[in-house]
């Protein structure tokens, strides 16, 4: 941990993509090169693209601090211009992603640190977002941030009940989505899971034939694998664990892992 309590985010085991990947004899210069410890070694695009990007899917919340980016002292070095974004979707032009940066400087043969201007911001993806002339090289990238687990999964078979009660005595409640952003945060948690399906806080009531969550919203967003909203009495949501996560009605007395809101 640094001084200041940000710790340097292990990338090895992240996954990066980038707009083109350049090949010379054989080679690939894919975008996973930027991360994996070796400063030899270069995720490098394809010339004469209008733009050009590079994005590594952190697998995880993040509140990010600062991004450092070595490159080598090679003439196609230049990312002068270029930005660097954050946010939770790996569409650059989404209205959740957030300009960190705006790098100031080519990179050639530097190690520079870019802090996040107006302080850190909250994220799953990060970008470096090239739409001036010119490749985007990145030898090594590394960045500093604290992960924030906003559900944690429980590897405990419950009935619904017990997994209701489990998470209001140890965290918050079992959770609720109501939104494609928690949806995508859920099903990554989903997929840590050791049972085929995992309890969501999704609750019929068979007197007001109504869905709703513990935390008392209706349900507007859904994924239902089985559209006809009308369920048994002791019928509750749970998520797949694999696949798309869809979410599926099963007898409150099945036993699963379980997703809290902490």
């Amino acid at each position: 941990v640094t001084p200041s309590g940000w710790e340097t985010i292990k990338l090895d085991d992240k996954v990066a993509f980038q707009s083109s990947v350049y090949t010379d004899n054989g080679l690939n210069y894919t975008a996973d090169r930027a991360l994996d410890g070796n400063k030899e070694t270069c995720s490098n695009t394809v010339e004469k693209q209008p733009i050009n990007w590079w994005t590594v899917d952190l697998l995880g919340l993040y509140e990010i601090s600062c991004i450092s980016i070595y490159n080598k002292d090679q003439h196609n070095v230049d990312l002068s211009s270029a930005h660097i974004l954050i946010g939770n979707s790996s569409e650059r032009n989404a209205a959740d992603t957030t300009e960190c940066a705006t790098i100031n400087t080519n990179t050639k043969g530097e190690n520079k640190t870019f802090n996040c201007v107006n302080g850190p911001k909250w994220g799953r993806y990060v970008t470096v977002y090239k739409n001036t002339p010119g490749l985007v090289i990145l030898c090594e990238v590394t960045m500093k941030g604290i992960k924030k687990e906003p559900f944690k999964l429980i590897k405990e078979n419950k009935t619904w009940a017990d997994a209701l009660y489990h998470c209001r005595e140890e965290h918050m409640d079992l959770v609720s989505i109501l939104d494609n952003e928690t949806q995508v945060w859920v099903g990554l948690e989903a997929q840590k899971a050791d049972t085929p399906f995992v309890w969501l806080g999704l609750h019929y009531s068979c007197t007001l034939d109504l869905w709703f969550w513990a935390d008392d919203h209706c349900v507007g967003f859904d994924q239902w694998a089985d559209k006809t909203r009308t369920a048994d009495c002791s019928i509750s949501g749970a998520m797949n664990t694999s696949g798309n996560h869809l979410w599926y009605k099963k007898s409150v007395y099945d036993k699963y892992n379980f997703i809290c809101a902490v």
